[in-house]
């Protein structure tokens, strides 16, 4: 059985505070080891505690949150940032917080970066299978700290209509260049921002995202055939591959090719 992941809040508002510690406690797979209601005695405190996830509120005074984040040791836990103003949320992303969780806070919602939280926890190792031959065996080089990078995350933020959207990069179908604006297609809708193409494509990873012409990136698990020069994804849409990215294109999509 997998032990509850070990959880401590630092908020200094004291109804987001009791809320939190309740949202904690009805969650089996959470334990709430510490409350702190400034940045500074957590700071002194809890890295001996050892927490596994920090619900970190932002704006607090003598030290932010983000302050907090920046000095605190590393690697640090995994953080949930609690807010009731977005508008620090892309400095907190390049920090590599999990998610962000808006005052006043639903119980849904929170849950929900629960589930984000888990899917960033380091999996256990397996043991190896029992082997007596030892010309069996294969040794495996082990990274160091220098070469190995951090999981990326697995969401972005897009400026819509005066506000930061979060968008999941699992929904995010395909992108469409308009001229200094990019129209952002999700499952359901789309939502349009102002930023090159350039640029978004230097923040998707490459192995699941693949501009197929100037105007459109697509993302590969949304493809659903692939057709002479044209790709039909999972919203129904067909978007036509340009002549320069074709052979590129194809073989990458070929690679998932079974049989």
């Amino acid at each position: 059985m997998t032990s509850p992941l070990r959880c401590a809040i630092i908020e200094d508002e004291p109804l987001a505070q009791q809320l939190l510690e309740k949202y904690v406690r009805r969650v089996p797979s959470l334990q709430l080891i510490a409350t702190f209601d400034d940045a500074i005695s957590a700071f002194e405190q809890l890295p001996a505690q050892q927490p596994e996830v920090i619900f970190l509120d932002i704006n607090m005074p003598e030290m932010t949150g983000l302050e907090f984040l920046q000095a605190y040791p590393s690697p640090h836990p995994l953080v949930v940032m609690t807010t009731a103003n977005p508008n620090h949320a892309i400095e907190g992303f390049d920090l590599g917080v999990v998610d962000y969780l808006l005052k006043p806070i639903a119980f849904d919602r929170f849950l929900k970066a629960i589930g984000r939280v888990k899917e960033r926890v380091p999996k256990p190792a397996q043991a190896p299978p029992a082997n007596n031959s030892l010309a069996d065996s294969v040794s495996l080089p082990i990274p160091s700290p220098a070469t190995m990078e951090p999981p990326a995350a697995d969401f972005i933020y897009l400026k819509t209509d005066k506000k930061l959207e979060q968008i999941h990069l699992n929904e995010l179908v395909y992108a469409e260049a308009l001229g200094d604006y990019i129209k952002v297609f999700l499952p359901d809708r789309f939502v349009v921002t102002h930023l090159t193409m350039t640029k978004l494509a230097e923040v998707l990873p490459t192995d699941r995202f693949l501009r197929i012409n100037r105007s459109f990136i697509i993302q590969l698990r949304h493809v659903k055939v692939l057709e002479g020069n044209s790709v039909r994804l999972s919203t129904g849409d067909s978007l036509i591959i340009g002549p320069r990215y074709r052979d590129a294109v194809k073989e990458r999509i070929r690679r998932e090719q079974i049989g």
